[in-house]
C-alpha cells in the first residue's frame, strides 16, 4: 500500500473525521488520493470534521496519527469544514 493510501485509511478511521477534502491530493497510478499530500520533506492533510469536539484537540490527534506513519516530517493539517452526521 502506498503511504498516501495508508494515511487516507488512518485519517478516515478517526471518529471525528467525516471525510477528506480536496485541498490536498496525491496522484498515484490510476488513482487520486484526495485529502493527502505526501512529499519528501512535508505531509499535508485536509479533513472535514464532525462537530462536537474541540478542533485543536482533534488536530493534535490527527497530527499524531500522521506522524506515527510518516516519522518526523512536518505535518500540515487543514480543517476545511465540518458537517453533521446523518
Amino acid at each position: 500500500m502506498h503511504p498516501a493510501e495508508e494515511l487516507e485509511a488512518a485519517l478516515l478511521a478517526h471518529p471525528s473525521v467525516a471525510r477528506l477534502d480536496g485541498r490536498y491530493a496525491s496522484y498515484l497510478p490510476g488513482r487520486r488520493v484526495v485529502g493527502v499530500r505526501t512529499e519528501d520533506e512535508r505531509v499535508g492533510v485536509a479533513v472535514v470534521l464532525h462537530p462536537g469536539r474541540p478542533i485543536p484537540e482533534v488536530v493534535r490527534e490527527l497530527r499524531a496519527t500522521v506522524t506515527a506513519l510518516t516519522g518526523d516530517l512536518p505535518v500540515d493539517v487543514v480543517v476545511a469544514d465540518w458537517e453533521e452526521e446523518p
